[in-house]
């Protein structure tokens, strides 16, 4: 059997180890670009989203690449996303090709379980031990990633020579890839914080803390968000995500974090009382908690024509008035152009620093 599933960040870092140690061949499509988008919006509906469009054209790579197995995150809920595998897989067989999709979704357990044993030649304790193992190793990994990502948000902004922090981010990236066995992923966790204090900083000692909320893949997928948390730090500011891909894998694939997102959408309740999909519920809880938290502001990102994104937009203007907080919505479609997106980001920085430089000032008068 030989799996793929939609690239997203660094996801696949995580889920091929745990389809390898199941007995599975994993194919890894090619990371999202250019052409990707143009495969995605010639054989998609015109007015879906582009995430939709990214992962469509993604999934035929991996077809092309040799994949016979396509596994999918799906499930019957208010967004669309929870259907895009099965309209995926009707668009692909329509174009004639033939291959075996795997839809992760609670009621689909049994066929899960089914599959694992099938790889394991029919043996219910060899896969058991497998799957043990599997998601210990996938785990570790996931911890790794995450402290790696939190390192780097962190200390961008502080370094004198932006360019050593992103090799090093790269290099420990590599050495995350790499690891085949647990204590090597505890080595590199280890180390990760003293490799980045090591980097000569540029003195400053003071740095914007900004909020990253909106739709999954947006926030998550540096090619569609023309890598934002990157580019932020790069201009002097910590972009701190509500979502990462580790952590967008734990919650949708195995419901990790339920207790978090339970909190975060209580929060929301006086604002938003009905969830309508997608993250509404979570981009409205985690802006409040930023403007608690004392973020100098918050970046909404979202596809053109997402719903749920569109229809909360009034409710977070809302909340970025009653908490006087500075509030920057993008939506971005496979027309974005760079130059405009990081423009807009230079301008909201700009502001968010105007308004600290004004806020000192009045402290001292």
């Amino acid at each position: 059997m030989k799996v793929a599933f939609p690239y997203m960040g660094d996801i696949h870092l995580v889920l091929e180890p745990i389809l390898r140690t199941l007995g599975a061949d994993v194919v890894i499509p090619p990371e999202p670009n250019k052409n990707t988008v143009a495969i995605g919006t010639q054989i998609a509906p015109e007015t879906i989203c582009l995430p939709f469009k990214i992962t469509l054209g993604n999934m035929l790579n991996a077809l092309k690449s040799g994949a016979d197995t396509l596994a999918y995150v799906s499930g019957s809920w208010s967004c669309r996303f929870g259907y895009y595998g099965r309209l995926q897989a009707d668009i692909l067989r329509d174009l004639g090709y033939r291959f075996r999709l795997i839809e992760l979704r609670r009621d689909r357990i049994q066929e899960i379980v089914r599959t694992v044993v099938e790889l394991n030649n029919g043996s219910l304790s060899g896969a058991v031990i497998k799957t043990l193992k599997a998601f210990r190793l996938g785990w570790w990994k996931a911890m790794t990633l995450e402290k790696t990502y939190k390192a780097l948000r962190e200390t961008l902004p502080l370094v004198k020579q932006p360019e050593k922090c992103h090799r090093l981010f790269d290099e420990i990236m590599k050495e995350i890839t790499r690891a085949q066995v647990i204590k090597e992923l505890q080595d590199i966790s280890a180390s990760i914080a003293h490799r980045f204090e090591n980097l000569p900083r540029n003195g400053r000692t003071n740095v914007l803390k900004i909020k990253l909320i909106g739709e999954s893949y947006c926030t998550i997928e540096p090619f569609i968000n023309f890598n934002i948390i990157k580019r932020v730090g790069e201009m002097g500011g910590i972009l701190e995500p509500f979502l990462t891909g580790p952590r967008w894998l734990g919650f949708h694939g195995f419901r990790i974090g339920k207790n978090e997102i339970t909190f975060v959408q209580n929060m929301a309740k006086n604002y938003w009382r009905y969830c309508v999909g997608g993250e509404d519920a979570n981009s409205v809880g985690h802006m409040i908690l930023a403007c608690r938290e004392g973020y100098d502001g918050v970046i909404h990102i979202h596809p053109f024509a997402c719903m749920p994104s569109t229809v909360v937009q009034p409710t977070l203007i809302k909340i970025s008035q009653e908490y006087d907080i500075p509030f920057l919505s993008i939506s971005v479609d496979e027309h974005t152009s760079e130059a405009g997106f990081i423009t807009r980001l230079e301008a909201f920085i700009s502001l968010l620093e105007r308004r600290r430089a004004l806020s000192k000032k009045s402290l001292t008068e």
